[in-house]
């Protein structure tokens, strides 16, 4: 996914080349924001976002100066907290945490990191979310923010020690978990804001992910209910907010992607996935989610395959994808059942009249590249790959981003391998040679400076989450 950054205006610039030489008015402003009054505060933080805004040289220079102070604003807030002999504190830490964010966005982990700078704010911040009420979403919210991005942003010779870390900090996994539980109550009273519970799902669906690639020692599990997710995509997805629905898919991909086996998570089932007790053979193979999870689950998807909110989009191509392999490892009977379902090719052909524009975004040119792979000639025809073609050869491969040619490089490449489909030599051919072309063309250049975290809302969303999952080439199932 790419976000080109807005260039900052003059006044802008002016500010940020004012205070880059002069960097005690920085921590001037980080004081007011710790110890001011509370609308002076904020002020001062707009301040401070609009001088990180900057991902050049700049921002990365203000980071630098701004994470020390921050780190002891943090200590300070963590000591009142076990020493509060007054109900007012002299650190805002709602603000602080907010900043922080914005500091996490402009500059990530480095290998200049000697000292373990980012390591000790890590360490703060989830020893606060573990004390932080549920209730206070002014500051629990942008501490898990930070904890997320963080540990998505973490280079991968850091992520064993960082995921460590917060694995380690029970207080942090039953926050997770509370925040989890209470977002399925009946209660409006009672649960949490949208944006807090999608914020906890990225953050699990992180740490699902890295607990499995570097086996990381778990001290506290979470529970959490298949049925629930799967009806509200089933039943309920056209009153649920977007951002809700992606942070499910999201987390529903990370556990598919190990199995439903998570050391971290304990996922548990009902009779509405998997029918009643003794199950069925085609039940107990796919257990938790059972064949009738597994085929609701992937209607759903292909009912959001189609709408046009991008992080939506990809988070729903990239849980079908998670699926099918899921079905693949598990029972390869029920996956060519879901594949050969008559609305994929209803899906293909609604794809190909959305016109160029939704045709040649990557979750699109994925999905059929996906499709190729699982179903081959009972999902497309020549006729329709007549079509993708003729959209391709009039659009300028020029004007395609970095991931767009990617994700249409691997189609080119699924189309060839894939021997099940009736092409006729000429088409073959046109296919060939755009193939060749992009080959030629080497690695796309980026157009442009691109964010690596997006704020929607109250929530920030690591873009890398959300970028199209390589679908590997290989000859289709039904050649």
């Amino acid at each position: 996914m790419e976000v080109m950054e807005q260039q900052p205006d003059m006044e802008t610039r002016e500010l940020q080349s004012l205070m880059t030489d002069r960097p005690a008015a920085v921590l001037s402003l980080l004081d007011m924001v710790c110890t001011g009054a509370v609308l002076l505060a904020e002020r001062a933080v707009g301040v401070l976002e609009v001088l990180l805004s900057d991902r050049g040289l700049c921002g990365e220079a203000l980071s630098g100066l701004l994470r020390p102070a921050l780190l002891q604003a943090l200590q300070r807030a963590s000591m009142e907290d076990q020493h509060r002999t007054t109900t007012t504190s002299v650190v805002s830490l709602p603000l602080v945490l907010r900043l922080l964010c914005v500091v996490q966005d402009a500059a990530s982990f480095s290998d200049g990191d000697v000292d373990g700078l980012q390591f000790k704010l890590l360490y703060r911040v989830s020893n606060l979310v573990g004390r932080v009420k549920t209730t206070s979403s002014d500051s629990l919210l942008p501490a898990l923010n930070y904890l997320y991005c963080n540990l998505s942003l973490c280079p991968t010779h850091l992520a064993d020690r960082a995921v460590s870390m917060l694995l380690s900090n029970t207080g942090l996994i039953e926050q997770i978990q509370t925040v989890i539980s209470s977002s399925s109550s009946s209660s409006l009273s009672t649960s949490p804001c949208s944006a807090l519970v999608c914020c906890s799902r990225l953050l699990l669906s992180s740490l699902v992910t890295l607990q499995h690639l570097h086996s990381s020692q778990v001290h506290k599990r979470i529970i959490w209910r298949l049925e629930s997710p799967i009806q509200q995509l089933v039943f309920q997805k056209r009153n649920t907010d977007t951002l809700l629905l992606a942070s499910s898919l999201r987390l529903l991909q990370s556990l598919l992607e190990v199995d439903l086996r998570s050391p971290l998570v304990c996922v548990t089932t009902g009779t509405w996935l998997t029918g009643p007790r003794p199950l069925e053979a085609s039940d107990s193979c796919l257990y938790p989610l059972g064949a009738r999870g597994a085929r609701s689950l992937a209607t759903a998807l292909y009912g959001l395959v189609l709408q046009k909110q991008d992080v939506l989009l990809r988070a729903s191509v990239n849980c079908l994808r998670a699926l099918l392999d899921f079905l693949q490892r598990r029972s390869p009977t029920t996956a060519q059942y879901v594949v050969q379902q008559p609305w994929n090719r209803l899906l293909v052909y609604s794809l190909l009249s959305s016109g160029e524009r939704v045709l040649l975004h990557p979750a699109s040119l994925t999905l059929l590249s996906l499709l190729l792979q699982q179903g081959g000639g009972a999902i497309m025809g020549g006729a329709e790959v007549g079509q993708v073609m003729k959209v391709l050869e009039g659009q300028s491969v020029m004007e395609l981003g970095q991931e767009a040619e990617h994700t249409l490089h691997l189609l080119l490449i699924q189309l060839q391998n894939s021997v099940g489909l009736s092409l006729t030599e000429e088409l073959r051919e046109r296919v060939r040679t755009m193939s060749m072309s992009l080959a030629e063309r080497g690695p796309p250049t980026p157009k442009g400076p691109s964010a690596s975290i997006l704020r929607v809302g109250d929530v920030s969303i690591c873009l890398s989450d959300f970028n199209m999952t390589t679908v590997s080439v290989q000859r289709s199932k039904n050649s």
